[in-house]
């Protein structure tokens, strides 16, 4: 999970990015500042929400990143509004955004850095799609402080800050309570890659249609695992995620009672970019579809 700077101020870093991992840091914020640092992302990210609703279903300025991975005019003014609002409400913290505007360099294991996705789901927002989003996470190394994901088309916001649990629009949430990958639907997503590189996901997606009610693929990392989350789906699996796509979903997930993993069981690590998220009764059973459907 990394990407060369351009500029210092184009440095995002993905591979410092979080693990995941229980970590040991001097100082934590108490609940109360966490409360108000996440009432703050809620109005930032709403913000920016209101952004991208003015250029929805309008003519858009379209630009290629890669043959299938679009950047348009919007991710770029969403993007703005959040940067040029954290250095303003938050100006000791450091900024990791996909588009760029934001600078991680010479960041220390114990400096708090957002990892920012202005608009996860391009695609789906260049063709009108609703399932889009805009996703916050703040972290201090390894862990999770506070995840903010918006989906401003769907008028739906989700939240979260360590130790506080996870909201939806508000209402607490927790995961789904299926036992069994059959009492469940699923999410997953395809790489960028996915019309050169053969490791492709699509043997896994193959063999969670057989093993459960349904696979989803909505095209936003960060909606995915809001929404297993809230109990919508029961698990979501995906890789070659980048830290900005999964760092506000994966604390939300914690928040409200779910795991998270590699794909063979280990600690989720960006820097390989495979997550496993599930509500924690389904984490064994899909680990072990994931490792036949890999196998050769």
């Amino acid at each position: 999970m990394s990407s060369s700077p351009k500029d210092p101020a184009r440095d995002s870093a993905p591979d410092a990015a979080p693990q995941h991992a229980a970590a040991q840091h001097a100082a934590p914020e108490p609940g109360d500042t966490l409360d108000a640092i996440r009432a703050t992302a809620v109005q930032i990210a709403r913000a920016a929400g209101e952004t991208l609703l003015a250029g929805f279903r309008e003519p858009l300025d379209v630009r290629h990143k890669g043959i299938i991975d679009l950047v348009t005019d919007f991710d770029l003014r969403s993007e703005a509004v959040i940067v040029e609002a954290l250095r303003r409400e938050f100006p000791a913290h450091r900024v990791v955004a996909e588009e760029g505007g934001g600078s991680e360099r010479g960041a220390q294991e114990d400096d708090l850095v957002w990892y920012v996705d202005p608009l996860d789901g391009t695609t789906n927002f260049a063709h009108g799609h609703p399932f889009f989003a805009v996703s916050m996470g703040l972290y201090r190394g390894a862990e999770g402080l506070v995840g903010v994901v918006v989906a401003p088309a769907l008028g739906v916001c989700w939240e979260a800050r360590r130790g506080g649990g996870a909201l939806r629009n508000g209402v607490p949430c927790r995961v789904a309570e299926a036992e069994r990958l059959e009492d469940t639907i699923v999410a997953t997503g395809f790489p960028y890659d996915v019309r050169d590189n053969p490791d492709d996901n699509t043997a896994e997606f193959r063999a969670f249609l057989r093993h459960t009610r349904g696979v989803r693929r909505c095209g936003s990392a960060a909606l995915d695992l809001a929404m297993v989350a809230d109990g919508t789906y029961g698990l979501y699996w995906e890789q070659r995620l980048k830290a900005w796509d999964m760092a506000a979903g994966a604390l939300l997930v914690l928040e409200a009672g779910g795991r998270l993993s590699d794909y063979g069981g280990g600690l989720a690590d960006p820097r390989t970019g495979r997550l496993v998220a599930s509500n924690g009764p389904l984490h064994s059973e899909a680990l072990a579809v994931l490792a036949a459907a890999r196998t050769p």
